[in-house]
């Protein structure tokens, strides 16, 4: 144990070491050599963000919970790899509207709002504090634990808070610009990032190789213990993967959002290009940082040391095991890690502050003598003041939480500015309303999950406020919000205030409209790359005055500007100069100014921020159909001729050329063009054709195909035999008038008839087996019967009667084997595409009677239901393929019997015709291939897969459709619909 002086005196020596490089640092930067414009003491610097959480708590984390430590430094390694895009436009940003602070950076993106700065602070005060609070209890602690008595600590406590404070003073805030970046304040806190390090690396050697041999001896001894569990996640651990992956979120946004980090990665950042050393740089470092977490924690608990003074071991195991020189090491390390981060968040916090709650209110006495003094002094008690927030936090409730818990709940609240931070740097739309709105909701729910509990604990609710009952309230309970049980409460919270947070924004920005500013500054930040807006608009470049000239006076005219201003000048387009650019700027904007006149020749090389997206787009199509208008020379007017002349020598090259017929008539119904292709299918020379009526021409296509106004498509035959389908398309032009195009399909009709009558052979194939069956019992009967008459002489009435008998049956056996065979005559041969009247319940009893005669349908019951239906206008012998397939099909499904029922009903504009089975069914995985050619869910070899492609192309070529439903196991139905405007009722 020390005394409580000479730990003092530690303490003060390192703060004075710490005045001393941050003094030197300063001297250097006043003298224009710079110690801290380099990549390296910037990412030393981001370091901060390892604070007395990482020295203490992450060991005692790992030693309750295992693993869970890690998700808090593996989200700022994966943040890091987005720095490259996401940091470097932040920063471009803050520098260009000299923006020092996450309220400031928020209330400038949504139309300089002082409402956002206000709520950003405030939620940033409340959310931080506890932060603040953490690091002066990590303080107190190790004070406490190397004096061994804690006599004299609340002393302590004071002069440290306070010589905080007076160090935040004096390296941050001994000037009025907050912009201006603290040398020495950013070499001050890389030098303790590396004192930490040094320190913590220093404890973590001394208990792998000194106390232990390795990490090999530790973590299989932990693995072997009651504490195994320790190493894993998920199943069987004390935490969860989703546990993690929410760490994980937090710590990204984290990074990026905590004030501390803003102030140095953002403000002090030297030159944008040092993100890319920092990438790497920083991950290292948080690597170096944790890698002996775990043996520490593990060591710790191995020499029998309680798991609940985890967050100590850092320093007790040192003190316990006889190194009391790398005690007082660690000691300096914690508490370097510690004043780092109360520093530069005091500093950050009090910039938030003075800028958004205090100059706002004092603005008005602006012209008082001293004013100035008054606000830098007014500043530096508002650091103090942060600082000792803190401290008072850390005495009055951080004893109930433990490093960890205090941290994530700074981590929480600093995660609600990130839907309005991020959407806002690359969605326009998002406007101050949805801002405000998304920050209110994800901080409501913060404080109601997190913030509201830790008040109940630490017994600052009384229980006559209800607060017991409420955390009992199945619906209302602070750890399982509206019902939602199961979560831990870091993922609870975040969960509810993240879709609260994204919702309010999203929902509300799309809901209310943008103020000019606002949509200006929504500009300024989503192109915050635009050369247009990065340059002061004296200095555009040539290419872009160019750009303007030639979108208004031509490309050769603009070039033509270009070189005759070098010439003038005698200067090189490479080597131009600010002066030449601005002379050559106000050079264009005279030459635009005697075509457009001189206003809209200043709006146009106006700074192009001035304008809104909207106004600048509505100007840009106002200005270009002028100029469409002015421009247009008499050279270029005759080569627009030349192109129009190219262009319709082109299309009618291609029409001339297609393998279809066109012909377009006027509203009278005479000819204006006859292409090459009509030629050969009339006979008729397209000279002869041009001016004529196109009736008396094609006299063989119905008179009402010509009917303006009407699209339509038929099929008709021509006088050579020839099948010719003919689209018909009104002109959209006004004077009216119709295209026509004839196809000549008569091969196709040729194929189709041909794949049809190869389809009802397949058919009569599966149906021969059957139908031979049922002819060969008749037949058997006859010659039995005909040998019986053979043999029998009529001596009695009792023989003439059965003679009489036989013949009968003979007769009757004749009739069938005559309706088999017309049946099958009637559906074998070949069918014509004329469409008759049909009756499709009877063609529907003759398919099924039809079908009857095959064996395979004995144990099948046909049930038909069919009202009165009209007659349909169709091809019979094609709809009875289609019928006779589908049954098919469905007896082939049922080889144990079964049922299949047809149905024909009667709806509105539509004839439905269903067939359903109760077969063994179609995967559903095979429904929608099931009309594809070739495709068959039979065995190989038992099915050509045509059937249903036949079937599926005659119903659509009767305008009808055809569509099915099955599962696995329970049957199939297939529905065809048939229009009635084919009905025939005469």
């Amino acid at each position: 144990m020390f005394k409580g002086w000479f730990i003092s005196l530690i303490v003060m020596g390192n703060l004075t070491a710490l005045f001393l490089v941050a003094y030197y640092a300063e001297r250097r930067e006043r003298k224009g050599k710079s110690l801290v414009a380099n990549p390296y003491v910037y990412s030393l610097s981001l370091a901060v963000y390892c604070t007395s959480w990482t020295f203490y708590g992450s060991v005692g984390e790992a030693a309750t919970s295992g693993l869970s430590f890690l998700p808090v430094y593996l989200g700022p390694t994966l943040m890091s790899c987005l720095w490259g895009v996401l940091l470097i436009k932040i920063i471009v940003i803050a520098k260009r509207h000299r923006i020092t602070t996450i309220s400031d950076f928020l209330s400038s993106r949504y139309g300089n709002s002082l409402f956002i700065s206000i709520l950003v602070t405030l939620v940033s005060l409340i959310g931080i504090t506890p932060y603040l609070g953490l690091q002066m209890k990590a303080i107190l602690n190790a004070f406490t634990i190397l004096a061994g008595e804690s006599r004299g600590i609340t002393a302590t406590g004071w002069v440290i808070t306070l010589v905080l404070g007076v160090f935040a003073v004096i390296f941050g805030a001994r000037r009025l610009d907050s912009s201006e970046r603290h040398g020495g304040l950013v070499l001050a806190i890389a030098f303790e990032s590396l004192v930490k390090l040094v320190a913590f690396l220093g404890v973590g050697i001394f208990v792998t190789y000194g106390l232990f041999d390795g990490f090999g001896e530790i973590f299989s001894r932990i693995q072997a213990s009651d504490q195994g569990h320790l190493m894993t996640i998920g199943e069987g651990s004390t935490v969860s993967y989703l546990e993690w992956s929410s760490l994980l979120f937090l710590s990204m946004m984290a990074v990026l959002f905590l004030p501390r980090q803003f102030q140095m990665a953002v403000v002090e950042n030297a030159d944008p290009s040092h993100v890319y050393k920092a990438m790497w740089l920083f991950p290292l470092y948080l690597l170096l940082m944790n890698i002996f977490v775990l043996p520490i924690a593990f060591g710790g608990i191995l020499l029998g040391r309680h798991q609940a003074e985890a967050d100590t071991f850092v320093l007790t195991i040192p003190l316990t095991q006889g190194s009391p020189a790398l005690a007082l090491l660690v000691l300096i390390g914690g508490f370097s890690a510690a004043s780092g981060m109360i520093i530069v968040e005091s500093l950050a916090l009090s910039t938030m502050v003075m800028n958004s709650l205090v100059m706002p209110a004092i603005f008005r006495f602006r012209q008082i003598r001293g004013f100035p003094a008054l606000i830098l002094n007014i500043k530096r008690f508002i650091i103090i003041g942060c600082v000792f927030l803190g401290y008072f936090f850390a005495v009055f409730i951080g004893r109930f939480y433990t490093l960890v818990q205090i941290g994530l709940k700074s981590f929480e609240a600093v995660t609600i500015f990130a839907p309005a931070f991020i959407l806002g740097l690359y969605w326009k739309k998002g406007n101050k309303k949805g801002a405000i709105a998304g920050i209110l909701a994800g901080f409501g729910v913060w404080t109601y999950t997190l913030l509201l509990p830790a008040l109940i604990r630490a017994h600052v609710l009384p229980d006559e406020w209800g607060a017991q009952s409420l955390m009992q309230n199945v619906f209302l309970s602070p750890r399982a919000l509206f019902g939602l049980e199961g979560l831990d409460k870091w993922s609870h919270s975040l969960f509810w205030g993240l879709l609260f947070n994204v919702v309010a924004y999203i929902g509300v920005s799309l809901a209310t409209a943008k103020r000019g500013e606002e949509e200006r500054q929504a500009l300024l930040f989503v192109e915050a790359y635009d050369p247009a807006l990065v340059s002061p608009k004296s200095l555009y470049s040539i290419e872009q005055i160019e750009a303007i000239l030639e979108q208004y006076i031509g490309r050769q005219e603009a070039s033509d500007v270009i070189g005759r201003f070098m010439a003038r000048h005698g200067i090189e387009r490479g080597a131009i100069s600010r002066d030449d650019l601005i002379r050559l700027r106000d050079e264009a904007k005279r030459i635009l100014s005697g075509a457009l006149g001189s206003s809209m020749a200043a709006i146009l090389f106006e700074d192009k921020s001035i304008l809104t997206e909207k106004e600048r787009d509505e100007l840009s199509s106002s200005v270009k159909m002028m100029t469409d208008t002015l421009r247009l020379s008499r050279h270029e007017l005759s080569e627009a001729n030349r192109n129009l002349a190219y262009l319709k020598a082109f299309s009618e090259n291609i029409i001339e050329s297609a393998p279809f017929g066109i012909v377009a008539v006027d509203a009278h119904l005479h000819v204006t063009y006859w292409n090459r292709e009509m030629e050969t299918l009339t006979v008729i020379p397209k000279a002869a054709a041009i001016g004529r009526p196109v009736q008396p021409l094609i006299p063989w296509i119905p008179e009402e195909t010509w009917t303006l106004g009407k699209q339509q498509e038929r099929t008709v035959e021509s006088p050579a035999l020839q099948h010719i389908k003919i689209n018909i398309s009104p002109f959209k032009d006004p004077s009216g008038g119709l295209v026509a195009i004839f196809e000549n399909i008569t091969q196709k009709k040729i194929m189709e008839k041909q794949l049809l009558q190869t389809s009802k052979l397949a058919s009569l194939g599966k149906l021969t087996a059957g139908i031979s069956h049922e002819i060969g019992n008749p037949l058997a009967s006859i010659s039995s019967l005909v040998q019986e008459l053979q043999s029998l002489e009529l001596r009695s009435d009792q023989d003439v009667a059965f003679t009489q008998e036989s013949l009968n049956n003979i007769n009757g056996h004749l009739a069938r084997i005559s309706k088999i065979v017309r049946s099958l005559g009637d559906f074998a041969r070949l069918s014509s595409s004329e469409k008759v009247p049909t009756d499709i319940p009877g063609l529907v009893e003759q398919t099924v009677n039809l079908l009857k005669y095959d064996k395979r349908s004995r144990k099948v019951e046909f049930v038909t239901r069919m009202g009165k239906i009209p007659q349909l206008r169709v091809n019979p012998d094609q709809i009875q393929q289609v019928f006779l397939n589908l049954m098919l099909n469905a007896v082939d499904a049922m080889p144990e019997g079964g049922r299949l029922e047809v149905s024909i009903e009667d709806k509105d504009r539509w004839i439905d015709i269903r067939f359903r089975d109760t077969g063994s069914g179609i995967d559903e995985s095979l429904i929608d291939r099931i009309f594809d050619p070739f495709f068959s869910t039979k065995p190989m070899g038992k099915g050509t897969g045509l059937g249903l492609s036949i079937c599926y192309g005659i119903i659509k070529e009767h305008n009808g459709s055809i569509s099915v439903r099955s599962s696995k196991g329970n049957g199939t139905s297939f529905e065809i619909r048939l229009p009635k405007e084919e009905a025939s009722h005469g």
